[in-house]
């Protein structure tokens, strides 16, 4: 390597680490973990109604229109305020009919949290169980519990999503044609959390071509993760991975074009063990990506950790 690239290599790497270890502001975590009424079983239950009743969501197919139908009932029964964003894409040359279900839950602020799950899958799969009837299904337990618990303190956005499969499409629309986009103080993206062989909860920082997210929301979720004496721990990307994604901002989850526009986000994974890589590359976009595979336990982590980091 040639020395004068070797030493800005070098120099580039210290004042990351430097950044890494600069103060930052106390995640204020302030939930009761014992008030925490979340159940892994139930979120697998909405799961399977889902994706077995609603199989093969692919965008623009009237399937995945009955599933968002489902979805928007569902979210309106248990009182948030649900509608409808319909609008056309040109996908493969073809112009499709995309919906996201946008839902709120006023709070005493009109700043929002935003938690967005894609409700499309990829057109070689079946149920998509994992991809994404994991993020969707801890969505819907938690919006079922959250408007139990009366106003919140934020108002709180839920939004399933078209189209992630084609490039997050969904999200895109979504904070493109939002009002405020300032007001929203920070978003979640769900997707991946439910299969039987996972382990902690990994974040994803990247912007959707630009931005990475800013390091107090990472620390939140770690702290949140804590807080609610989780098993699972929460995986944040060290200084050089944070360096070369910072590097190549590219984004495969709904976080990025959220991010893109300057909001603070992240997108929550699940973390594959070593010995499972082989199968959980297998059951990538696989009609197998189906409820066999899912784990009431798996979920309820997610669930759990989710609720920390939007009632902290």
């Amino acid at each position: 390597m040639n020395r004068k690239v070797y030493l800005i290599l070098i120099c580039l790497i210290v004042l990351v680490l430097l950044a890494a270890c600069s103060p930052a502001p106390e995640p204020n975590i302030q939930y009761d973990p014992s008030t925490l009424r979340f159940s892994g079983e139930k979120a697998y239950a909405i799961e399977e109604e889902f994706v077995t009743t609603y199989t093969n969501r692919v965008s623009g197919s009237p399937e995945i229109l009955q599933g968002t139908e489902w979805l928007r009932a569902e979210l309106s029964a248990f009182g948030w305020n649900c509608g409808f964003d319909d609008w056309v894409a040109v996908l493969y040359g073809q112009p499709v009919m995309l919906r996201n279900v946008v839902c709120r839950l006023p709070g005493e602020s009109e700043q929002e949290i935003l938690v967005l799950a894609h409700h499309d899958i990829a057109p070689t799969t079946i149920q998509g169980a994992d991809n994404d009837g994991s993020g969707i299904a801890i969505m819907l337990h938690l919006a079922d519990i959250f408007a139990q618990e009366g106003q919140p303190k934020y108002t709180l956005v839920f939004v399933a999503d078209d189209a992630e499969e084609y490039g997050m499409i969904g999200s895109q629309r979504f904070i493109e044609t939002h009002p405020d986009p300032e007001k929203i103080i920070a978003g979640i993206s769900l997707d991946n959390l439910g299969r039987y062989y996972y382990k902690d909860i990994v974040t994803e920082m990247m912007g959707r071509y630009k931005g990475y997210a800013p390091i107090w929301i990472a620390l939140t979720a770690k702290e949140a993760a804590k807080a609610a004496n989780l098993d699972w721990e929460v995986v944040n990307k060290g200084p050089i991975d944070q360096l070369l994604n910072e590097a190549v901002t590219i984004s495969l989850t709904d976080q990025g074009p959220i991010i893109a526009e300057g909001v603070p986000a992240l997108g929550f994974g699940a973390g594959v063990p070593a010995k499972y890589a082989d199968e959980h590359y297998r059951l990538w976009h696989d009609p197998d990506d189906s409820m066999e595979n899912q784990s009431a336990y798996a979920l309820e982590q997610s669930v759990d950790l989710l609720a920390g980091v939007v009632e902290g």
